[in-house]
């Protein structure tokens, strides 16, 4: 099982050794996630290039024995933290989604209840529409009743009418004879001037019969005339509607050109400040970074100083270094201290060859950071935030690997001190008299690592100045980004608020228009078919009434008494 331990390191008695202790800090679980491990200790000989406080990865078998290499646990924490900066990041783009979800479900609830007030207006429409449907109903069957009775009179009319037709012929046959009998000077006898008599009587009758046609005529013509009179004002209504929605479709028009331009300008602005605020979010992102990077830069800065003057041999470097027993250093046999100090030179050189590497590959990993920080001057907002992602894991990398180095700077401060202290004593013992302490331990080689972290702090410095100014320039757009941001929001809630009034007014308007055109449509449909089934039955009525006016013209009833006067007079 993998575990993440700390290098702990502890002075041996009367050697003078060191002896490496690995503190378990957590272990790595099945699932690949990892949980703390408290006050667990374990023992190797293979840690011993790693400083005091470096953090490693190692391999604890089923009997708590290390197996395998121990390794440096920084690219392993790099990882986890990358996987974590990635994890973060997801949940925050699924934050903004439901942020969005929950905005798009406010403005279908709104759309929502815009549509039922508009659909309960319709059915308010609806409503009076089949009430006025009901009338329309109603006038039709008054109407097809009076179209009936114009049919019943029409029919009646002409059945008295080929009656009357008959018997006129009938009564010309007669009156042809009575002319033929005349011109031969016969007289009627009594039997034929009173058949004539009875068919003149009939055809008498037959004509006393228009009076009452002429009665139901008048009656049918009154109801027709109620009827249009009936319908007339829903006709005035379908002239209004017609002349009103015009007005309203052009207000309609004026409305919907102002809304959608009301519309493009918000979504300008919300563009906008979608972009500001992701310009907004990049420049935080950066600030935090380059405030993160001044304090690790000053941090490491500061490290440097304290490993420079250590270097130089200053007497506080002996503040907080392991106390050695020095009665044990005089009491020990020359040749065993010999050996010890010898041991102890081979130990600080091999430690000092490792804090080298471990310095080179810290200068790397600050060359590449610098790199990315290059990139990132040049390219435009939306590359900018990925290589501010990627700078980010830069710096926890190279934090990290400076607080290896912590440890390992401050194990070789300690190992330089501890041979400082045994190598006076045994020139002391042998003799020798030497005032420069830097020369007692001259065959060891540290100049490099000496000039390196000279260029480096030099380097420091001036990344510091830079970036000083840089922060300082951030800190300025980010101000005036917030400013704009806040501009441009209070100008994109006026827009909405003027929006959702344009809006309100579009639909009231919108809604009066559809109803005016439902009540248009429902008078062309319903109202016309009406009028011309009227228009129809005055047309028969008003034929029907110049045949009883052509009838009256020709007075039959005249005709018929005029008739028995000369009947009677041939009889007498």
């Amino acid at each position: 099982m993998l575990y993440l331990a700390e290098i702990q390191k502890q002075t041996k008695g009367f050697m003078g050794g060191v002896e490496t202790k690995l503190k378990l800090i957590a272990c790595q679980r099945n699932d690949q996630s990892w949980s703390l491990v408290s006050n667990e200790f374990a023992t190797t000989d293979r840690a011993g290039d790693f400083g005091e406080g470096a953090l490693v990865i190692l391999n604890l078998g089923v009997n708590r024995q290390v197996q395998g290499d121990v390794e440096s646990a920084s690219q392993k924490i790099v990882g986890v933290l990358k996987n974590f900066s990635r994890l973060l990041e997801k949940t925050k783009n699924q934050e903004q989604e439901i942020g969005q979800w929950k905005e798009s479900l406010t403005i279908q609830s709104e759309e929502l209840s815009r549509q039922k007030i508009e659909m309960e207006t319709r059915l308010e429409q609806v409503e009076q529409m089949e009430e006025e449907f009901k009338q329309f109903e109603q006038q039709k069957e008054e109407i097809a009743i009076a179209a009936s009775e114009a049919s019943k009179i029409q029919a009646e009319f002409e059945a008295k009418s080929a009656e009357l037709q008959g018997a006129w012929e009938q009564l010309r046959g007669q009156q042809q004879n009575l002319e033929q009998q005349l011109r031969e000077s016969k007289i009627l006898d009594e039997s034929q001037a009173n058949n004539i008599k009875q068919q003149l009587t009939v055809l008498a009758n037959t004509a006393n019969l228009g009076d009452s046609l002429k009665d139901k005529l008048e009656s049918t013509t009154t109801t027709i005339e109620s009827q249009q009179q009936l319908l007339q004002p829903h006709w005035q209504n379908l002239t209004d509607c017609s002349e009103k929605i015009q007005a309203k479709r052009e207000e309609l028009e004026s409305k919907t050109i102002e809304l959608s331009s009301s519309k493009q300008q918000i979504q300008s602005l919300i563009d906008t400040i979608a972009q500001k605020e992701q310009q907004l979010k990049v420049a935080q992102k950066s600030l935090e970074v380059k405030q993160e990077l001044s304090s690790f830069l000053k941090l490491r800065s500061t490290e440097q100083e304290s490993m420079l003057e250590m270097l130089a041999g200053s007497q506080s470097d002996f503040a907080g270094v392991p106390k050695v027993n020095l009665q044990e250093l005089e009491n020990m046999p020359l040749p065993n201290l010999e050996t010890v100090v010898e041991g102890l030179k081979k130990d600080l050189e091999k430690v000092a060859r490792f804090v080298n590497d471990q310095e080179e590959e810290l200068g790397w990993q600050c060359k590449a950071v610098e790199e990315i920080e290059a990139k990132i001057a040049t390219v435009g907002e939306f590359e900018r935030f990925t290589l501010e992602q990627e700078l980010a894991d830069e710096l926890e990398a190279k934090k990290m690997l400076d607080q290896t180095l912590v440890g390992q700077r401050r194990s070789l401060k300690e190992r330089h001190q501890v041979l400082l202290q045994h190598n006076r004593v045994l020139k002391r013992r042998q003799g020798v008299i030497d005032f420069d302490f830097d020369s007692e331990i001259q065959d060891i080689d540290l100049s490099s690592i000496k000039k390196g972290l000279e260029e480096q702090h030099h380097k420091l410095q001036q990344q510091q100045q830079d970036l000083a100014g840089e922060i300082s320039q951030i800190q300025e757009d980010i101000q005036n980004l917030q400013i704009e941001l806040e501009q441009q929001k209070t100008q994109k809630n006026e827009l909405e608020s003027n929006i959702v009034r344009q809006q309100e007014e579009w639909n009231e308007i919108n809604v009066s228009v559809v109803k005016v055109q439902s009540q248009i449509d429902f008078y062309e449909q319903q109202l016309q078919p009406l009028q011309d089934t009227l228009d129809t039955l005055k047309d028969r009525v008003g034929e029907i009434e110049q045949l009883m006016a052509d009838y009256v013209d020709k007075n039959p009833t005249g005709a018929v008494g005029e008739i028995e006067r000369i009947i009677d007079e041939l009889i007498a």
